[in-house]
């Protein structure tokens, strides 16, 4: 889910509750991803990752709960295969998690890898992986409160992008900010964010209860294309997708390459099934059906093995990742040394300017020593220290836009006139001319868009002022500001007709339709 900011970037803040903000690395959908530093007595550092609600979003009293259900959520999941959160925090209006930083790349990285000559040790390294996922997920399905009632978890939200594996070869089940579970203050209010559509299980296409086999489903299609190498259900539009998930044929692995031993094919034909009571009970089942079709082919693959595979196969996404760790932890030393002080949290019109840095509570000189011992720890232990989320450290289709020169014909009349002076001509009669023309001929700049989320259950084709703008769920998508007519259309023929009001550059209130 792309986010494009609405206004022009401002600085960051330096910090934010105990943490020292570094640099921003990511604008997603929800929040803002910062590399941050916590220091300590005696020189102690970590290097973690704060993960920051996006301040057009705080207002909104959903997207605060859903953020606040998805820090106490995973607060209560302790798994090694689960990337967990160390805290939940609020300063002033802002909310934020802090999570331990990850080193390693996301599953979408394998998928994207041809197919090696030894497919055998692929397969198996991909089977590995997902039976990795299968383990916190089960352990996520299996949640109890306090009184041991079961807590009826569901993540609705698996996806290779988040799925991230680690430079130790340990698969991590990342973002459960749209987990479902029974009673969570999110639950009915903030539906704007379900997952993402070529992921989904048929049963949440359709707006029908979830239980953890839509999760099973998903895993499912993850290790289609972990297997294959090919997407499933990717489509040219949101629409599309849910129609191949919901009505065209699925394919079977080994069709597709037959590489793939047919009792994994079988597996994962099992994990497909468009009706839940003909798949997996749960993914605990998956992951043993898993081992025991690997288990002629040496097994699935144990984390030494993925750990090496990962080393061999994108030794130059890591290494570029720390490439560009190194730069924001330069960057981060040279301004504290030149500002030599912190800023305090301030109000943030929009997102952040992705190579912007924190800066030093004191003075330059006094900072140099802590910085001397900060600094190389932090290098040194980047590759084997703590934890995030897969985007943290790639380029990211987020990132703010740096600043575009200005075109002359957009200056304003006192802007000086470029060229060298004529002096044959009276210089202020040159300006003003110029202006006056300038004024005369320059087009109305044109109005800032808005933004707009829509959301249905099920789910809804959307059309605004008669044009189709999408398939739900719909996410900050862009929209001229004003008022607009939106026509949705569920797949039996009902529809419903609204009207709403974008604000230039804002995001609109969420729309969230029942049927």
């Amino acid at each position: 889910m792309s986010y494009h900011p609405a206004d022009e970037p401002a600085a960051p803040p330096a910090r934010l509750g105990r943490y020292e903000l570094l640099g921003q690395l990511a604008v997603g959908g929800m929040a803002e991803i910062h590399l941050a530093r916590l220091a300590g007595e005696a020189g102690f550092e970590k290097m973690l990752v704060v993960k920051r609600l996006l301040p057009e979003l705080v207002a909104s009293k959903a997207f605060v709960a859903m953020f606040l259900d998805e820090g106490k959520l995973v607060a209560r999941i302790d798994h090694p295969n689960v990337c967990e959160v160390h805290e939940l925090g609020r300063e002033g209006n802002e909310y934020f998690l802090v999570m331990p930083y990850l080193d390693g790349v996301p599953a979408t990285d394998f998928i994207a890898r041809p197919r090696e000559s030894d497919r055998i040790a692929q397969l198996r390294v991909a089977t590995g992986i997902v039976t990795q996922a299968c383990a916190g997920l089960h352990h996520a399905h299996e949640l109890k409160d306090k009184d041991g009632t079961p807590l009826g978890l569901v993540h609705r939200d698996v996806s290779p992008s988040n799925l991230f594996i680690t430079t130790s070869g340990i698969a991590k089940v990342l973002d459960f900010g749209v987990a479902k579970v029974r009673g969570a203050a999110a639950e009915t209010e903030a539906g704007t964010i379900k997952g993402k559509t070529q992921y989904m299980a048929p049963e949440q296409l359709l707006g029908e209860p979830l239980d953890r086999r839509c999760d099973v489903f998903a895993l499912g299609i993850v290790l289609f294309e972990l297997v294959t190498h090919q997407r499933l259900f990717k489509r040219s539009s949101d629409y599309l997708a849910a129609r191949a998930i919901l009505e065209e044929a699925i394919p079977r692995a080994d069709a597709v390459d037959p590489a793939v031993p047919a009792a994994l094919a079988d597996v994962i034909a099992k994990a497909l099934s468009r009706k839940r009571e003909d798949r997996y009970a749960d993914a605990r089942e998956l992951a043993r059906a898993l081992e025991s079709a690997l288990a002629p082919h040496g097994g699935v693959a144990t984390p030494d093995p993925i750990a090496a595979a990962l080393a061999e196969w994108h030794g130059e996404e890591l290494t570029a990742q720390r490439t560009r760790q190194r730069k924001v932890i330069d960057d981060a030393r040279s301004k504290s040394l030149a500002a030599g002080s912190v800023a305090t949290v301030p109000a943030r019109p929009g997102a952040r300017d992705a190579s912007s840095v924190a800066t030093s509570p004191r003075p330059a000189t006094a900072r140099r020593p802590m910085l001397a011992v900060w600094l190389p720890a932090a290098l040194a232990g980047l590759a084997g220290i703590g934890v995030i989320a897969f985007f943290a450290m790639r380029p990211s289709p987020f990132a703010t836009r740096p600043h575009a020169a200005v075109p002359a014909d957009a200056r304003g009349p006192d802007a000086p006139v470029d060229g060298p002076a004529d002096a044959s001509i009276d210089v202020d009669a040159r300006i003003t001319v110029d202006a006056s023309v300038e004024v005369s001929h320059r087009p109305p700049p044109p109005d800032k868009p808005g933004f707009v989320s829509i959301d249905s259950t099920p789910f809804a084709a959307i059309y605004v002022d008669g044009k189709p703008f999408g398939v739900t769920p719909l996410f900050k998508k862009r929209l001229a500001a004003g008022r607009h007519k939106v026509r949705a259309v569920v797949k039996d023929g009902r529809s419903k007709e609204l009207t709403i009001e974008v604000p230039a550059g804002k995001l609109a209130p969420p729309i969230v339709l029942t049927w």
